[in-house]
């Protein structure tokens, strides 16, 4: 499913010249297995209209950033931790990803507008290269296998394969493929996705899925209050409710009463998270038993 995923989404671009996906695919693993090997052969692909190694987020949104304009697919490359960079990269990431337009900052020239369409994978060798929020459907996460890891003869003929009449035989492929029921935003869930998620998962999380019945009939706001941790601002913790939850005035016992109610387009993300739990701690569970057992053997 990821594998089909991954080639429709490379058709889409080459068949919809100048259309974004709306998603991007993070290509998560070791160094020197290969992953870039695949993102050059992409980007050749595309010519002109690809940009193989960005290796800043600046590139995209900084000072000087003409290079993106027109162009159809961009690596990101050995992107940092997310928790080691500005808070701002994951908002960064979704202007690019998502939106229709980009500012184009160009020396010695005024600020223009462009039309966006960028289309991108990131490529890293980080445990979280991006904070993902649990309602997040703009990512495919894919933690590659590490089969051909410095295994220079098998690089160096597949090297030896990549000419003019691969690239042209590559492109007609993804120029032919059948993608009439294909739909960018309809992402495979990973095993490595799952565990950024639980990763990124905030400490609001954590609150909704310990009171998750009563958030999903209705919890009173007064009560909601006091499980705000002590060094949260208030205003700070009310808005992340609010992504989460909408805010309702009802009456109990005929008296107008406050109350957030948790989101139904939330329902199905904490279903997932909260059964990725009990699947954890059923796997913890089961390694105590084993661990107790062998002690005692």
């Amino acid at each position: 499913e990821v594998f089909e995923y991954i080639l429709n989404w490379i058709a889409f671009i080459a068949q919809n010249a100048g259309q974004k996906t709306r998603t991007a695919i993070i290509l998560q693993g070791l160094q020197r297995i290969g992953k870039n090997r695949f993102t050059d052969a992409i980007s050749e692909i595309f010519s002109r209209y690809s940009q193989p190694n960005i290796s800043t987020i600046e590139e995209f949104t900084g000072t000087f950033n003409s290079v993106v304009e027109n162009v159809m697919f961009a690596v990101l490359n050995e992107m940092m931790n997310y928790n080691e960079t500005k808070k701002g990269t994951a908002q960064a990431m979704k202007t690019i990803i998502t939106d229709k337009t980009i500012r184009i900052n160009e020396k010695n020239q005024p600020r223009r507008i462009a039309e966006n369409v960028i289309n991108t994978i990131i490529v890293t060798n980080n445990d979280y290269p991006i904070q993902l929020d649990n309602s997040d459907g703009r990512y495919l996460l894919i933690k590659c296998k590490a089969v051909h890891r410095g295994d220079h003869e098998y690089f160096n003929k597949l090297s030896k394969g990549m000419d003019k009449d691969f690239y042209d035989n590559l492109l007609t492929f993804f120029l032919t493929r059948d993608i009439s029921k294909f739909d960018p935003t309809d992402i495979p869930m990973t095993d490595a996705k799952k565990q950024l998620l639980n990763v990124s998962r905030t400490p609001v999380d954590d609150i909704i899925i310990k009171n998750y019945k009563k958030f999903k009939d209705s919890i009173l706001i007064s009560e909601v209050s006091q499980m705000k941790l002590n060094n949260w601002n208030e205003r700070s913790f009310k808005h992340s409710i609010l992504q989460k939850c909408t805010e309702q005035r009802i009456y109990i016992n005929k008296a107008r009463t406050r109350i957030y109610k948790l989101l139904e387009e939330n329902y199905s993300v904490y279903d997932d998270m909260m059964s990725d739990l009990d699947k954890e701690e059923e796997c913890e569970e089961s390694v105590k038993v084993d661990d107790a057992t062998e002690y005692f053997e």
